[in-house]
């Protein structure tokens, strides 16, 4: 699709929330704020209700909905048709009225007899991909994430008074509406993060035209990587729940004919990709050390000793599914969830291509 017809016929989503201060709206503003009042409890099963559509379409939005439960540890359970009963997620389908959804467990605060949630263009000639687009972006929403280009490491370059423009006259959205929903930032002091990902499926697309270095993002209809991770690290299916913010990655470095391998520390972990690590300690320095034998590494050394962190992999770590959980990892005596990255490049330094094996947070 060319870029000037990204978003020829793109229906955009609106985010609502709870009243959740912020270090960047102390008033309380309802659209921004991520924290961890946002997410549900871990292992939490949502009931839904969806009022109204046909079986067809009610049956695509419970088959993408569930692609989220495929990586976070959070269940969605539909209610039949027509039954009685209270619910977390409630489903209107009023056409005219967009889409949008209430973030996280601020539809807690919403009536029951009020939609948290609404689809307003799905009918049983609906393609796929739009249902794939739609649903997983909005209940991407209900359990927590913000908009991709509302996180606080993002800097779009955007031209606002093209933007001003183009929402006012596609979806009559004034200034404030714009600026709630596409040039917000959340704070980082109450938002969890990955590195900004321009293929998440909760990044509106935009074209060049909207940009003033002609910089654009294109449709994502499905869940990427760094969504699958992120929600990991948010709603773990198993194992350890820690919450402290550190962890570390377990890598293979090349340059050339060189190998090494080793951990990097993030005192925060996440937004971590092309980021050198806040410490780095080698575990082998002549070819890549074999990870699901185990093994341990000091950070520091002699009266300097920072930490020491051990790590115990399945035999078949290095060929389980990407993101699957392998084993377990203690530092300072607190136990930490190891699962299995893809190899990518987290960062690069004097001619080095670190590359992330492993995880453990």
């Amino acid at each position: 699709m060319a870029a000037v017809d990204t978003l020829a016929s793109f229906h955009s989503c609106a985010q609502l929330g709870a009243t959740l201060p912020s270090v960047d709206n102390p008033s309380g503003e309802d659209r921004l704020a991520l924290d961890n009042r946002s997410l549900w409890p871990n292992g939490t099963e949502l009931i839904v209700n969806m009022w109204g559509q046909s079986d067809f379409v009610r049956s695509k939005v419970i088959q993408y909905a569930n692609e989220w439960s495929l990586y976070a540890n959070l269940t969605f359970k539909f209610m039949d048709r027509d039954a009685p009963g209270d619910s977390d997620i409630r489903i209107s389908f009023t056409s005219g009225a967009g889409s949008w959804s209430y973030i996280g467990t601020g539809a807690k605060t919403i009536s029951q007899s009020e939609p948290t949630m609404n689809f307003g263009w799905f009918n049983d000639e609906t393609s796929d991909e739009e249902f794939s687009r739609t649903v997983i972006h909005e209940f991407g929403h209900a359990i927590g994430c913000i908009h991709e280009q509302a996180s606080p490491v993002v800097d779009i370059p955007w031209n606002k008074p093209a933007v001003y423009e183009y929402y006012l006259r596609t979806n009559g959205w004034d200034q404030a509406k714009v600026d709630g929903n596409v040039f917000a930032k959340a704070a980082q002091a109450n938002t969890l993060n990955s590195n900004w990902d321009k293929t998440s499926i909760m990044q509106y697309p935009y074209p060049p035209e909207l940009t003033l270095d002609g910089s654009s993002a294109g449709w994502n209809r499905v869940l990427s990587n760094l969504d699958k991770t992120f929600v990991m690290r948010c709603y773990p299916k198993e194992g350890i729940v820690r919450n402290t913010q550190d962890g570390v990655y377990l890598v293979n470095r090349v340059r050339g004919n060189q190998r090494a391998s080793g951990l990097a520390y993030y005192a925060n972990f996440g937004n971590n990709d092309g980021h050198e690590p806040d410490d780095y300690v080698e575990v082998s320095n002549d070819d890549y050390t074999w990870w699901e034998n185990g093994g341990e590494a000091t950070f520091g050394s002699g009266a300097h000793v920072r930490a020491i962190v051990k790590w115990n992999l399945a035999e078949d770590a290095g060929r389980s599914p990407l993101y699957q959980r392998v084993g377990f990892a203690e530092k300072s005596g607190e136990r930490w969830n190891v699962y299995r990255d893809d190899g990518r490049v987290l960062y690069e330094r004097d001619g080095w291509r670190v590359q992330a094996m492993f995880w453990a947070f």
